[in-house]
């Protein structure tokens, strides 16, 4: 049995190396385009306004540049976040059991003030409206995290894929 899941695991690396599979935020080979995490450390995220803007850009730098910011910054990221609930179950006295929380962010990534990629991003997170108030305002914090962290990462993602495919960032490969 154990025989099989290594021969599987060899075979399965033969085959993605094959097939040109690179990890997205791992090394490259020597000659290919700069390390995606290197480009990161070189983005200034803007504030954004409100509480969920100001745990959304903490989220990103978090995950953006978990070394912090390497420098002086190549490039600008902007986003707008906007925020909406909608209410769902409706209970017999006419007040709702279920909500939806909407954020949407719309990014822009700038260099030297020329927009270079923009991108929307939309996460919907069902919660309960219960009995206990203090029940609710934990549901809907929950809430609130999830939807930041789903949107944090998408824009990681969408970025790590632009730079990959897209730009010739001004960073150096390291050797």
């Amino acid at each position: 049995m154990a025989v099989r899941k290594s021969l599987a695991a060899i075979v399965l690396g033969t085959v993605l190396t094959g097939c040109g599979f690179a990890p997205l935020y791992g090394t490259h080979g020597a000659g290919s385009s700069p390390r995606v995490v290197e480009v990161f450390s070189k983005i200034a995220i803007h504030p954004l306004p409100d509480r969920d803007g100001i745990k959304l850009r903490q989220t990103l730098r978090e995950q953006l540049q978990p070394q912090g910011l390497a420098g002086t910054p190549l490039y600008d990221l902007d986003v707008k976040l906007t925020r909406q609930v909608q209410e769902l179950g409706i209970r017999k006295d006419a007040t709702a059991s279920r909500a939806n929380l909407i954020l949407t962010a719309v990014f822009t990534l700038t260099e030297k003030g020329s927009a270079l990629y923009s991108d929307r991003v939309t996460s919907i997170i069902g919660y309960n409206i219960l009995d206990d108030q203090y029940a609710t305002v934990a549901t809907q914090a929950d809430a609130e995290n999830r939807a930041i962290r789903e949107i944090s990462e998408t824009i990681k993602t969408r970025l790590a894929v632009y730079f990959e495919r897209k730009a010739k960032p001004a960073v150096a490969a390291a050797p």
